[in-house]
Parts: structure tokens; sequence; C-alpha cells
């Protein structure tokens, strides 16, 4: 894994507002259309981060925060980074970029 291999102590899960991404597979989420192959992949691996219980804007921006959450959950549970994660040896962190205000603020 390069994170051992290269002596790496922090991966950043980076997500960013209006992510067209994000927008595609809340959009697929609410029926409106499907996408070609590869972004289909993509969107279903957005698909759990997406509350139904919202809609336009509010959807996406809620999406694209709780994707970051998700993303860094599911690398910190990989079997060698959790372990460096244990071990003090590696951090993963989530943040969002806001394109508005060019400012990154960590997600919790």
């Amino acid at each position: 894994m390069p994170a051992r291999e290269l002596g790496i102590a922090l991966v950043v899960v980076l997500g960013h507002q209006a992510c067209g991404a994000v927008a595609a597979a809340v959009q697929v989420e609410a029926g409106h259309g499907e996408l070609p192959g590869p972004l289909r992949y993509l969107a279903g691996q957005i698909r759990p981060a997406v509350n139904r219980s919202l809609a336009g804007d509010a959807c996406v921006d809620a999406a694209v925060t709780a994707n970051v959450r998700l993303v860094a959950s599911r690398l910190a549970a990989e079997h060698e980074l959790a372990a460096r994660i244990a071990a003090g040896k590696l951090a993963v962190v989530g943040a969002r970029y806001e394109l508005a205000s060019q400012r990154v603020h960590r997600i919790h």
C-alpha cells in the first residue's frame, strides 16, 4: 500500500461545493435519468450519501459533506490503513472546499 511504502502520515478526503458528480448522483437517486457506464459506477458509490428528505441544492450540499465522511470512514476501515491509524502513524481526515470563499473547512 502506497501510504506505508511512502511513509504518508495524512490522507485528506476533499469534497467541494457544487460537485457535479454528487449532483448527478442526486439526480439519479431522485429518478431523473440514468448515467452512462463509468458515471453510473461513480454515482453508485456516492448514492449512500444522498439524503432523500432534502431536494435541490440543499440535497447536493448535504451529500457532498456526507460523501466525504463516507469515503474517509471507508478508507480508515481498510485493514492496512486502520493498523497505521491505530499505531498513530496515519490520520485520515475529511475536508470540504467552498468555491465561493475559496476556503477549505475540515469535516468532523
